[in-house]
């Protein structure tokens, strides 16, 4: 019997969950990091902000309200109030649940008190009862003149009610200040560097804990723009050049702010009006001032609780309290909802389906197929819910299939279409470069660039306020219920069965189009974080890879690794390369440089560079068959196998993913390097690695990985193409996945687009230790690591955010689920390998496969697993099956590995039928001698 092991208690919070203490139920506060949280890394240095520190199982860290006290503790000491969701989130009912729902809308009612007064309303407020007490924020959108922008900065205006009741002007670049705050931060430290302005409208005025904010204008926005209406024709959008970057005075009355839907809903903090004027008030300042007496009628959000509509994935829709949910944050690369549009990918085509339903458990979902109009019944392993694999190769990256509830969207003209191949849906926006320029603090601390104009501007604005010719700034403009002219820009808002969008226009109508009609917003959020996030955990050359650890008094400290000058080996005597006469006609084939293994010789280790006990145990299991069934059979004896571990090939085959660059000049301390590189493959490969490297370039190589037992890769062959360029081993090998998915998903560590994400490969930034280098790390190593460290039984947990999910009940849910796809799609490499001849593995695919019935074995294991999974269920696997890498398959996974071994099966026939028919010639040869 299998150990039972011991599960890890599921997360109890989530970012942005509002929370009050159990032992001081007036302490409120909202989580901002959670031990589960995929970015939750050791700081990179020493950080006063409590929030900073590692956090481990079963910590949250909090940020209370009012009090600005930030801190991490126990989820025990915690209380749930409310849960944030907006249209578009996923969510389950609980983290074990296979189903998941998308919220399709949010109802929230709040608790208000005044902003500066403290004074309670004494019942819950709805959405329709209030409104935003806030004009307009960062990142909100705008429209002018055809052009839909984005507000990226904004200059405010503050009014600071001080000791005395005296009101103090302070203007400054940010959104920094609200209605009601209080502190001694407020107000800036008189410095030297102060500028007159400042100093001259504060009056010299010193912080004080008792200063509070009793109102902000928004002076100067700056907008940066991003596309223009898609409905006008070619001339009309011609007329209509880019606005203005700088919007202030009369010109905000020309801009008309658009607000998302989740941007309505109240959030704690907010700051709200009452629609009927009939909320608490205070009164600011004397009319004899130059400010005037100022009325404060702004409510801040204390406390929320928020109900969702919720459409789950087998089509019902239910309205639920949020608190009774969890946010599904680590959604299945095959997941969809009702109403999506997908590709459905089997063997032989490709075709444009609408989603109606799914079944979670059994992984299987009812489509409508678009161009016939049939309702059919398909696996979602065979559906490809983003758009990440081969369905329009001419697609650029930037566009996805179908939209999503929340999205963005421009509306074309009736009889027109947004020019994409169906179900395909480009996205717009262009951000200009100057929105991309980092802030530029000078020696005096003072901003450049176009912030340092923009803050220019806006101090010249409150420098001439109430003076002769200043100008007031005219309220923005909002959208009108009677006014369609905006109509050609909207949200969406749901998606129909029939694959028809709704979307919700800026008048408030609701229009339903074609999915042909759209064209997604591009905005410039997004657009940052893609341009930011390009390289994440990708280590550049020369970059200084930092990796921590905790020290005896329990903080986290940079370790130090040592970094030898030279590549050490066990055998380092025997491997060493003379530098000798001659040694520039050195030639990797040779037999001085490539000997053969000689009895008893200890095979070459690379010094302090071994991969784990995990990587070589999964390494150092044989492919090769050993009961007697699967001996070489009659047409092949097994002394003429081509099973060689390493082996250099005359040239490069035509299909390695380099053969098109052009070959790297190499120095002879490069082949010197190489010769080492060469003897340890030899020697030390496991039996399931193939190396194959090619005289006429020796800076490519090829290898196939056949997978481990007991792994969802059982059997299959993994293909990575290799180059070595001119600064190698300075810098690390360059690998590239050959990935024969159909475009229906990856593997861990291993994507569509052929990245191999590996430390040792400076794709991913790890610790120091496992990272290249060029005296510690080796070709071997990086081989024998894809191995035993991707290529493993729960391979869902090498993905570096999913690692501390490990015996959690989402981490059970998640990996059985991946490890089911990743068995299914691994058959259909075994199909992949046999069908298109792979350059210089032909003969030893052929012979692994055929002659020694390694492929027979394949299909025999997965009919007994479908066998299985159809008599039993999930809680009667057998315990000594839990312990499999693929225990059961659910009925998607079936339908799309029955369509893979019917073409397995035609291969092995057809195989057979060859060999008969070359026996029936030798026999019939031999009977006319």
């Amino acid at each position: 019997m299998a150990p039972n092991v011991q599960k890890r208690a599921a997360a109890k919070f989530y970012q942005e969950d509002i929370i009050q203490r159990k032992d001081d139920p007036r302490a409120y506060g909202v989580v901002l990091r959670c031990w589960q949280d995929a970015e939750d890394m050791p700081p990179p240095g020493d950080h006063v902000d409590p929030l900073m520190r590692p956090l481990v199982q079963g910590e949250v860290g909090v940020s209370y309200f009012p009090r600005p006290v930030r801190e991490i503790v126990p989820e025990d000491v915690l209380e749930l109030v409310d849960r944030l969701y907006q249209p578009g989130d996923l969510l389950k009912r609980s983290v074990d649940d296979v189903r998941s729902g998308v919220v399709t809308s949010t109802h929230v009612k709040a608790r208000l008190e005044h902003a500066v007064s403290g004074h309670p309303l004494p019942e819950w407020k709805s959405m329709d009862e209030v409104e935003s007490a806030v004009e307009i924020d960062m990142g909100e959108y705008v429209i002018y003149n055809d052009w839909v922008g984005q507000v990226v900065e904004m200059f405010d205006e503050s009014l600071v009610e001080v000791p005395g009741g005296n009101l103090v002007r302070l203007p400054e670049l940010s959104a920094r200040l609200t209605v009601g705050e209080k502190g001694s931060d407020i107000l800036p430290q008189p410095m030297n560097s102060v500028s007159g302005i400042l100093g001259f409208l504060m009056g010299g005025q010193r912080p004080s804990d008792r200063d509070v904010v009793i109102s902000v204008k928004h002076t100067v926005l700056a907008v940066a723009w991003l596309a223009i209406n898609q409905s006008l024709s070619s001339e009309e959008a011609q007329s209509r050049p880019r606005p203005q970057r700088y919007w202030h005075g009369n010109d905000l009355g020309k801009l008309t702010t658009i607000t998302r839907r989740a941007e309505e809903a109240m959030r704690v903090g907010d700051r709200v009006r009452l629609k009927a004027s009939n909320g608490p008030l205070t009164r600011h300042g004397r009319p004899v001032d130059n400010h005037g007496q100022i009325e404060v009628d702004t409510l801040v959000v204390q406390e929320t609780r928020t109900t969702v509509d919720v459409l789950w994935q087998d089509g019902t829709r239910e309205t639920v309290d949020a608190r009774h949910s969890v946010p599904y944050l680590n959604p299945d690369e095959y997941d969809c909802w009702p109403g999506d549009h997908v590709v459905w990918k089997t063997e032989d085509e490709k075709r444009h389906v609408v989603v109606q339903s799914v079944n979670a458990q059994d992984r299987t979902a009812y489509v409508r197929v678009v161009e016939t109009g049939a309702f059919e019944l398909a696996s979602v392993l065979e559906l490809d819910p983003h758009g990440t694999g081969d369905w329009s190769a001419l697609a650029p990256a930037n566009d996805g299939l179908g939209v999503r509830r929340g999205d963005f969207v421009f509306i074309h003209r009736e009889g027109t279409n947004n020019g994409a191949r169906a179900p395909m849906v480009p996205r717009i926006g262009e951000v200009e470069e100057w929105v991309r320029e980092a802030p530029i603090v000078g020696p005096t601390g003072q901003l450049g660039g176009w912030r340092r104009e923009m803050t220019d501007l806006g101090t010249r604005i409150a420098e001439q306020r109430g003076k002769e010719g200043s100008v007031e700034e005219v309220p923005i403009g909002r959208p009108q219920k009677d006014d369609p002219s905006l109509n050609w820009f909207g949200e969406v808002l749901d998606l129909r069965l029939d694959g028809t969008i709704e979307v919700i226009v800026p008048n408030g109508d609701i229009v339903v189009v074609p999915l042909e009609r759209l064209t997604r917003l591009y905005d410039s959020v997004e657009q940052l974080e893609d341009l930011w996030g390009d390289d994440e955990g990708t280590v550049e050359e020369g970059d200084e890879v930092e990796m921590w650890e905790v020290d005896q008094d329990g903080r986290w400290v940079e370790s130090a690794v040592d970094d030898a000058d030279e590549w050490e080996s066990a055998d380092e005597d025997s491997m060493e390369v003379e530098d000798a006469e001659g040694g520039g006609d050195w030639s990797p084939s040779t037999d001085t440089v490539i000997p053969p293994p000689l009895n008893g010789q200890t095979p070459m280790a690379v010094d302090d560079a071994h991969p784990p006990e995990s990587a070589l145990a999964s390494a150092s299991q044989s492919p090769l068959p050993s009961d007697g069934a699967n001996e070489p059979t009659e047409d092949e004896d097994a002394t003429d196998s081509p099973w060689k571990r390493f082996e250099v090939l005359p040239s490069a085959p035509a299909d390695h993913a380099f053969y098109n660059t052009p070959p790297a000049s190499h120095s002879r301390q490069f082949m010197a390097r190489m010769a080492k590189e060469y003897k340890a493959l030899q020697s030390s490969l496991p039996d399931s690695i193939l190396v194959r490297a090619y005289e006429d370039r020796t800076d490519l190589l090829r290898s196939l990985i056949i997978g481990p037992e007991n792994t969802p890769y059982e059997d299959a062959p993994f293909v990575i193409d290799w180059m070595l360029d001119a600064n190698f081993p300075q810098t690390p090998p360059i690998a590239h996945f050959l990935s024969w998915t159909n475009g229906n998903g990856r593997g861990a560590n291993l994507y569509e687009e052929g990245k191999v994400c590996l430390s040792i490969l400076g794709t991913w930034a790890g610790d120091k230790s496992e990272s290249w280098s060029a005296s510690r790390s080796s070709l071997l190593q990086a081989l024998v690591s894809i191995q035993g460290l991707v290529l493993v039984k729960e391979p869902w947990f090498c993905e570096p955010a999913y690692e501390k999910l490990r015996g959690t009940e989402d981490g059970i849910v998640n990996s059985r689920l991946y490890n089911e796809k990743a068995y299914v799609l691994s058959r259909g490499f075994v199909r992949r390998a046999l069908e298109i001849p792979l350059g210089g593995l032909e003969e030893e695919l052929r012979w692994f496969y055929h002659t020694s019935a390694k492929l027979r074995k394949v299909l025999g294991d997965a009919r007994a697993l479908i066998e299985k999974s159809r008599a039993l269920k999930d809680e009667e696997v057998p315990e000594a099956d839990r312990e499999r890498a693929v225990p059961r398959l659910s009925s998607g996974g079936i339908i799309a590995l029955e369509r893979t071994l019917a073409k397995l099966q035609g291969l092995l026939d057809a195989h057979a039928g060859s060999i008969g028919a070359a026996g029936a010639d030798v026999d019939a040869g031999s009977g006319t001698r």
